[in-house]
């Protein structure tokens, strides 16, 4: 295992994501396989900083949900202040800086607790990256030398360079041009040969590009930012392509070029909206709350599983007390009949808690099988935990609401709430009816599996035609909405079909959930789809295309978010 993780750092550092990605992949089998939590948590914080790299902040965010309870179960610090940490990268980049703040000081907390001063220093020069766009680049300077000064203490002369290129970018904010182009043209000089092409290099050079044309050096800007540029498409770094292209069109436009100008304009457009848009904003905030959401409620369920547990333990208790009253009154021949009395008062004062118990068992029961799995749910009962296992086959299926924020604002939050609850419903009533398993609802998005817990023959057809039966049941209902002048939704649906890891990760807060590329892959399956439509991808034709009842019609090679061109197939019901 130890390999994959050195050949995915290997090819995370060479820019070669996809190599880095399937390195991943290959660990987290052998983890899982393993058992191994620690290890699984690893993996996922690995694959996290490839999609944040990649610039897909909702999968890493999603990645590093998954990570954060099982650090917590082990009471392992370090990777809860790593995840905590990532977090705030991600909201960092994304622009959210009070919350990157947030998650930056909850690590930093824990860091110092622990006494790691490099783990510390780390998390000064985020956190004065972070003040410096909320304005208080005074507080932001603190920080940096805070940073710099134990990196040099420790004599992390690696780290110097990068201390350099944050305290001449803070600088240059504070509108102390000199002091800036000092910092940054001596951090430069400073990167090893190893550490050119890096992002740290490559955002150095980009800034400095961007103090030079602060300085009115323009010809020299467009020169240090068009190299910084060239490294970062060899890498496909986003964040700094982006700062590339502002600094060039803004270069372009102080010398009167506007045609280049323009054309940097256009390409800066197009990759801040690839990595800040507000449909990512949106998902983001999606993904935490839901996340917070079914934290809080898992955390319920185990508070009634213990009161369950307790009330148990509290009747054996009384059972035992009374086995021993009895043999005092067996062997008594005094007072029979006042004692026979007491006992039958007794005994209904018993049937009437082992009633009560049962109840709350079967309530118990009812909740656990309404989250879980009826074979997770046994084996967690059995054993207090479940573990996550690796399931082939799996068919993935999403389903967004097309134009959600638009419709949204034409409907009271009531009616917003009613209309989705009604819509879910009516999606939890076809899933149990085709014998899939559901995941989760994201907002406005729902996610259900076939083939779960355990692989199944002809889940993926029984996943397509649940998939067919909630577009007809939707297309019928928007029908009879629009007969009566009220909004309706329409609905795009993607799905999927390989392997997943699947289970309850970590020992407290439970979620049966399922990640993978399989995952990633059936989202972008329904991201790339049309209204009205089930798109499926070829993985998925293979194993259904003899099904009958069902035409399929061939898309072509469609680009897919971080995947590439893939082949995709739309389904219907055939006419025959």
């Amino acid at each position: 295992m130890q390999a994959c993780v050195d050949s995915c750092e290997s090819a995370l550092s060479d820019g070669a994501y996809a190599d880095a990605m399937n390195q991943a992949e290959e660990a987290m089998a052998i983890a899982v396989a393993l058992q191994d939590s620690a290890a699984i948590a690893d993996v996922l914080v690995k694959r996290s900083t490839i999609w944040m790299m990649k610039g897909d902040y909702n999968s890493s965010l999603t990645e590093l949900q998954a990570a954060l309870p099982i650090y917590e179960a082990l009471g392992d610090d370090s990777g809860i202040a790593t995840v905590l940490n990532a977090i705030g990268s991600i909201h960092y980049f994304d622009r959210n800086y009070p919350r990157a703040h947030y998650y930056y000081l909850k690590s930093l907390m824990i860091r110092q607790r622990q006494g790691i001063r490099s783990e510390v220093a780390t998390l000064y020069g985020n956190i004065g990256s972070v003040l410096e766009e909320m304005g208080r680049t005074d507080s932001a300077l603190v920080y940096h030398r805070r940073h710099l000064s134990i990196r040099r203490a420790e004599g992390h002369h690696w780290w110097i360079p990068v201390c350099f290129t944050n305290l001449g970018v803070c600088h240059d904010k504070m509108g102390r041009t000199d002091s800036a182009l000092h910092y940054l043209e001596r951090g430069l000089a400073l990167f090893k040969p190893d550490d050119r092409g890096s992002h740290a290099h490559a955002y150095a050079m980009s800034s400095l590009g961007l103090v030079r044309l602060h300085a009115g050096r323009l010809r020299s800007a467009i020169a240090t930012c068009s190299e910084a540029l060239a490294l970062a498409n060899e890498t496909g770094d986003l964040p700094i392509k982006e700062q590339c292209y502002s600094c060039l069109y803004q270069t372009y436009q102080a010398l009167g070029d506007a045609h280049r100008a323009l054309q940097m304009h256009k390409r800066y457009i197009a990759v801040r909206d690839s990595i800040s848009g507000e449909k990512r904003a949106k998902e983001i905030v999606r993904i935490e709350l839901t996340y917070d959401f079914e934290r809080t409620r898992l955390a319920d369920s185990l508070r009634r599983v213990d009161e369950q547990r307790q009330a148990d333990f509290a009747y054996q208790q009384r059972l035992a007390r009374e086995r021993d009253q009895k043999r005092v009154f067996l062997f008594s021949s005094i007072g029979v009949l006042l004692i026979a009395g007491g006992l039958w008062s007794r005994l209904r004062h018993i049937q009437r808690s082992r009633n009560l118990i049962k109840q709350e068992r079967d309530r118990s029961d009812r909740l656990l099988l309404n989250i879980l799995p009826a074979p997770i749910a046994a084996e967690l009962k059995l054993h207090g935990r479940a573990q996550a296992r690796e399931v082939d086959g799996v068919s993935i299926l999403f389903t967004d609401f097309h134009d959600f924020t638009a419709l949204g604002e034409r409907l009271s939050p009531n009616e917003l709430v009613a209309e989705i609850d009604t819509c879910f419903r009516a999606f939890d009533a076809v899933v149990a009816r085709h014998g899939l398993e559901k995941i989760k609802t994201i907002g406005d998005a729902y996610m259900c599996a076939g083939g779960l817990p355990h692989p199944r023959p002809g889940s993926a057809a029984d996943t397509l035609r649940a998939a067919l039966e909630m577009q007809e049941w939707l297309q019928q209902r928007a029908a009879d909405r629009r007969a009566q002048g009220l909004p309706a939704f329409r609905m795009r649906a993607g799905i999927h079909t390989g392997p997943v890891v699947a289970g309850i990760v970590g020992e407290s807060k439970f979620q049966y959930d399922v990640w993978g590329d399989t995952v990633n892959t059936a989202a972008r399956m329904e991201s790339a789809g049309a209204v009205d439509e089930v798109n499926i991808s070829e993985a998925t034709l293979q194993v259904v295309k003899d099904e009958p009842g069902l035409a399929f019609s061939p898309r072509g090679r469609i680009g897919a978010k971080g995947k590439g061109e893939l082949a995709m197939f739309f389904v219907r019901r055939s006419a025959g």
